[in-house]
């Protein structure tokens, strides 16, 4: 969830380092490719109400957590793949594992730099750190949202916005890094239509709400990141709930918002 280089390790083209003050002064640029801002994603129409019955978080043990995860990705993979195909769009299922140990390689990096969560684009997986997502994103709530980021990135991957990002031509690494937030900021609106779908279902409640809005606002880049590659707390949190108020990925095309909002 928090290394997008870990997730674009085999494209360089979106990896930087933190923009010099001069970067950051320019103002954006606008994103060319029609693939990242028309994308047929976003005309896929309403997500349909879901069912996702996950078992109890009664302990943060690894056996409870992976099994409560497993369930949540099999629920992501029904109801990603039944809103593409009546979109009449491709959407392959992604592999799924969990780590356990910090040094077990993840996208040609060691687990423990990249992860609780993230995804590898170039093996469409996801991976889970179970040692790190139970530190970190414990409640439930938490766990539901790292799930649902993730899978995020791969819609984007299977439906064309990853490549479309990386072959962006981008003047400074201000504008480069302005893409992966972007993009990163993507996955968390595509993550709230997904959570939107299943809350009512599972009987969310509003102090539930408030923990995941706060999870949300909780990882932005503010959190002594070096670099601002996810966007800040309140974007993070504001995209988020954009998505779970539209419940269509037509509120997620972070591409052609205005600077100030994928900062």
């Amino acid at each position: 969830m928090r290394a997008f280089a870990a997730a674009a390790i085999s494209a360089a083209a979106l990896i930087s380092l933190a923009p010099t003050p001069a970067m950051a002064d320019q103002p954006a640029h606008p994103i060319k490719s029609r693939r990242l801002t028309h994308n047929a994603l976003y005309e896929t129409g309403q997500f349909q109400q879901g069912s996702c019955k996950t078992p109890a978080l009664t302990d943060r043990g690894h056996r409870t957590v992976r099994g409560y995860l497993t369930t949540s990705f099999g629920c992501l993979n029904t109801a990603w793949s039944k809103h593409m195909r009546a979109a009449r769009l491709p959407l392959g299922k992604p592999s799924f594992r969990y780590y356990t140990k910090g040094s077990e390689p993840f996208c040609q990096v060691k687990v423990e730099d990249v992860l609780p969560g993230a995804y590898c684009n170039p093996t469409g997986q996801i991976g889970v750190y179970l040692p790190g997502v139970v530190r970190e994103y414990a409640p439930e709530v938490g766990l539901m949202l790292v799930m649902a980021h993730e899978y995020g990135h791969h819609v984007q991957r299977e439906s064309g916005v990853f490549a479309a990002a990386v072959s962006e031509k981008y003047v400074s690494k201000a504008h480069e890094l302005e893409a992966q937030r972007r993009y990163e900021l993507q996955a968390d609106c595509l993550a709230g239509v997904y959570v939107s779908s299943v809350w009512d279902a599972q009987r969310r409640s509003l102090p539930e709400w408030g923990a995941i809005i706060a999870v949300a606002w909780a990882i932005g880049g503010e959190k002594g990141a070096k670099t601002n590659d996810h966007g800040t707390r309140d974007n993070r949190a504001r995209w988020f709930n954009k998505g779970f108020a539209a419940e269509s990925p037509s509120a997620c095309n972070t591409w052609t918002a205005p600077p100030g909002k994928v900062a």
